[in-house]
């Protein structure tokens, strides 16, 4: 009996999570968190159980996480980067552009741009100066 309302249990947690992606097949950090927490608090999994149900399901239905997306944007910025921390226009917009594949495009330009910016704050890497008049106007005008 105690398997039966374990599998039910399981079957209505995966439910919930392929509902959670429905509207935009990417799922923030936040949404990871909430998921993960109901399955622990309101269907009594473990945290290695709703983790590999959140993992199966993503995987079944192409759902992308934004930590996930945003680990492999850090590493590409931090290789342009460099050892003097600037990060140039070009660079940040191809940046972008890969991010926006990592998502399989769920994100729009705005939001890969802003999500950039982000890390680049939280990095301490800073804008290299572009344009006629060497501004970092480009990087200013992403907002956070």
């Amino acid at each position: 009996m105690a398997s039966r309302s374990r599998a039910e249990a399981m079957r209505r947690y995966t439910d919930l999570v392929k509902l959670t992606g429905m509207a935009n097949r990417c799922i923030d950090r936040a949404q990871e968190r909430r998921l993960l927490e109901d399955g622990l608090t309101k269907f009594d999994l473990t945290l290695d159980e709703a983790r590999g149900a959140l993992r199966g399901v993503a995987e079944d239905k192409g759902y992308v996480f934004q930590s996930e997306t945003g680990l492999r944007a850090k590493q590409v910025l931090a290789r342009h980067a460099g050892k003097k921390g600037y990060v140039s226009r070009g660079r940040f917009r191809q940046t972008a552009a890969l991010l926006r594949d990592f998502s399989d495009g769920t994100i729009s330009e705005a939001d890969a741009q802003r999500q950039l910016k982000q890390i680049m704050i939280e990095a301490g890497w800073k804008p290299r100066r572009a344009g006629l008049f060497r501004s970092r106007r480009w990087y200013n005008k992403v907002a956070v």
